[in-house]
C-alpha cells in the first residue's frame, strides 16, 4: 500500500525516563550512523545494520529512534511482512514501543522528535494492516496520524525529515481528489495542499533526509507515473533506487515494472530474469513480468498465457500482498481471451484486474 494509500485513507475515512529531552536532531554523529544503517537496511544488509541497532541501544536506550530502527529491519528483512509469518509480531511490538516512547518525549517537551517518531511508527503499522486486508485495525490510528501530520507543518524547519510527510500530504491532498472527483466534497474538511510545493518538498527529502530519503524517491516515481504522466521521471527515480540498493528485491521489481510500462522491453529482461531467480515473492513478480515480455516484445500469446497463469498460482500464498502484480496477469489474460474471441473470459479477467489494483498505467 505504502504512504499514498495511508493518506487517502486519512482524507476520506475519517517514572523517570533517562533520555527524555535528548536532542537527537542535533546529534550529527548519531544521525550519520543512522544514515549508514538505513542505507544498509534498504540494501538488505541486515547483519551490518545490526551494528547501528547496537549503537542506538547504547546511546539512546529509551528513545523511540531505537525501536523504530529495529522495526525497519523487521519490515524489510521479512518483506512482505504478513501476520503470523516470521518477523510480524516482533514488528508490531517494536512499533508500538516506538509510539509509546514518543508520547513520553512529547510530555517531556520534545515535541519535534515525539511527533515524528509517533507519526512514522503509526504510519508503518497502518500500512502493514492495510496491505494485509486488516483495514479495521488501521482505523484506530488515523486520527492520531492526521493530528501529527498537521503538526508536522510547524515542525519541518526544525527537523527536515518532516518534509517527506508534508510534501506527500501537500501533493496527494490535491492530486487524489482531482483524479477521483467523487472525493472532492470530503476533501473540503481537510487542510488544503499544493501539488507543486509537494513535489518540491519530496525532491528535497529525497536528497537531504536521513530516514525518509528512500521513501521520498520511491513516491516521486509513483507520483510521476500515477498522476503526472511523466514516465521518464518515474523510470529515472526507480533506476536510482535500484542502483543505490541493488540487493533490494522490491526496488528491482519496481525498476523492471517501470521499464515495462515505458515499453523498454529489452532493458527490462535482465531485471526480470533476476527476479525469477530470487525468493518466491520476487519470483512471482518476475514470472508475471515475463508474461508481459513474451506478449509485448515477442508477440508470443501462448507463452505469455503460461507465465501469467503460473504467476497467479505463485501469488496465491501472498493473498492481498500480491494484488497489484496480479492485476498485470489478469489484464494480460483479458487481452489474450479478447484476441481469441472469448469476450466473456476477457471481461471476467478485466474485472478481476480492476478489483486487484486501480492504477491506470496497468491497463
Amino acid at each position: 500500500m505504502r504512504f499514498s494509500k495511508l493518506l487517502i485513507i486519512l482524507l476520506f475515512w475519517i517514572s523517570p525516563h533517562p533520555v527524555l529531552g535528548v536532542d537527537l536532531i542535533n546529534d550529527t554523529s548519531t544521525l550519520d550512523q543512522v544514515r549508514i544503517g538505513v542505507n544498509q537496511v534498504y540494501n538488505c544488509e541486515f547483519d551490518s545494520a545490526e551494528n547501528t541497532l547496537v549503537y542506538l541501544r547504547k546511546t539512546y536506550p529509551s528513545h523511540p529512534v531505537t525501536p523504530f530502527f529495529e522495526g525497519l529491519i523487521y519490515y524489510w528483512k521479512y518483506y512482505p511482512l504478513i501476520p503470523g509469518n516470521p518477523g510480524a509480531s516482533e514488528f508490531e511490538e517494536v512499533m508500538e514501543e516506538t509510539w509509546q516512547r514518543s508520547r513520553l518525549l512529547k510530555e517531556d517537551g520534545n515535541e519535534t522528535e515525539g511527533v515524528f517518531f509517533e507519526l512514522m511508527s503509526r504510519a508503518f503499522i497502518v500500512m502493514y494492516y492495510a496491505d494485509n486486508g486488516h483495514s479495521t485495525k488501521a482505523i484506530t490510528h488515523l486520527g492520531k496520524i492526521y493530528r501529527d501530520i498537521i503538526a508536522s507543518f510547524d515542525l519541518q524547519e526544525h527537523f527536515i525529515e518532516f518534509f517527506f510527510i508534508t510534501g506527500l500530504y501537500n501533493y496527494y491532498r490535491e492530486a487524489y481528489p482531482e483524479a477521483h472527483p467523487v472525493y472532492k466534497p470530503a476533501a473540503l474538511f481537510f487542510r488544503k495542499g499544493d501539488k507543486t510545493k509537494g513535489i518540491e518538498m519530496l525532491r528535497f527529502a529525497a536528497e537531504e533526509t536521513n530516514f525518509m530519503r528512500v521513501e521520498a524517491a520511491l513516491f516521486l516515481s509513483l507520483i510521476y507515473i500515477n498522476f503526472e504522466n511523466k514516465i521518464d521521471s518515474a523510470v529515472w527515480y526507480a533506476s536510482q533506487l535500484h542502483q543505490h540498493y541493488p540487493d533490494n528485491g522490491y526496488f528491482l521489481s519496481k525498476y523492471a515494472e517501470m521499464l515495462l510500462v515505458d515499453q523498454q522491453y529489452e532493458a527490462a529482461l535482465d531485471p526480470i530474469l533476476h527476479l525469477m531467480s530470487m525468493d518466491s515473492y520476487n519470483k512471482m513478480k518476475g514470472t508475471i513480468f515475463m508474461g508481459i515480455y513474451e506478449e509485448k516484445k515477442l508477440n508470443n500469446a501462448e507463452k505469455s498465457r503460461i507465465y501469467y497463469e503460473e504467476g497467479l498460482r505463485l501469488a496465491e500464498v501472498f493473498d492481498e500482498r500480491a494484488n497489484y502484480v496480479k492485476a498485470y496477469a489478469f489484464i494480460g489474460l483479458s487481452r489474450y481471451f479478447l484476441v481469441k474471441g472469448d469476450d466473456k473470459q476477457a471481461r471476467a479477467y478485466k474485472k478481476k484486474a480492476k478489483n486487484a489494483a486501480g492504477y491506470a498505467y496497468i491497463f
